[in-house]
């Protein structure tokens, strides 16, 4: 999978230091298994924190808030159906 050198597997304390950190959203990103980004069927997600949303409409993408529910379902999850990754500093 093609992950930035920065990105690490998304899990509950991932995300809860990414909550620590004062983080509010995170932009969502699709992966395929061929490395295309890729809205329509996907498997590996590529996460990226920001504290806000960009102001312009094309920017902004997919986004979710960092206390969702699916985030947190994500986290959690290790069915190996899909995996998600969060980019780190």
């Amino acid at each position: 999978m093609a992950q930035s050198k920065s990105a690490v597997r998304l899990t509950d304390e991932t995300l809860q230091q990414l909550k620590d950190k004062g983080f509010q959203y995170v932009i969502v990103k699709g992966y395929t298994p061929d490395r295309r980004l890729d809205h329509i069927q996907l498997n590996h997600f590529i996460l990226t924190p920001v504290v806000t949303l960009p102001t312009e409409p094309g920017e902004k993408e997919i986004y979710a808030p960092i206390d969702s529910e699916v985030l947190a379902d994500w986290a959690s999850t290790s069915d190996g159906s899909f995996e998600a990754y969060i980019e780190f500093e």
